[in-house]
């Protein structure tokens, strides 16, 4: 378990890329739902759906989930929020490798 002070469970669906006749790449959904890590919601927007835009979460995630990829989903089964991966990146610990974490910048699906 490497996300520190783990709040909540979290789950990954891959996102499922096809590519057409022509060679074209497109999302085309999501994979099954892998095994619930632990995690915690780091940040979250004061205010979502702004008329800027979607706020932004972070979400911490369990470096098991790496490697995390834009479009991925990430899902907390408890409540059934559902995020998209903006962005991910490895987050390690200089000194204790087993308090590495991943840093997931979402944005909150609508219900």
């Amino acid at each position: 378990m490497g996300v520190m002070l783990a709040t909540t469970r979290f789950a990954v669906r891959r996102s499922q890329v096809v590519k057409d006749p022509h060679g074209t790449r497109s999302a085309s959904g999501w994979g099954p739902a892998e095994l619930e890590r632990p995690g915690r919601v780091v940040e979250e927007p004061e205010e979502d759906g702004e008329q800027d835009g979607p706020g932004q979460w972070v979400l911490g995630l369990d470096p098991v989930v790496w490697p995390l990829r834009a479009r991925d989903l990430v899902v907390e089964p408890s409540t059934g929020r559902e995020w998209t991966v903006v962005t991910a990146a490895r987050r390690a610990h200089a000194v204790e490798a087993s308090v590495g974490w991943v840093r997931a910048v979402c944005v909150l699906r609508p219900a």
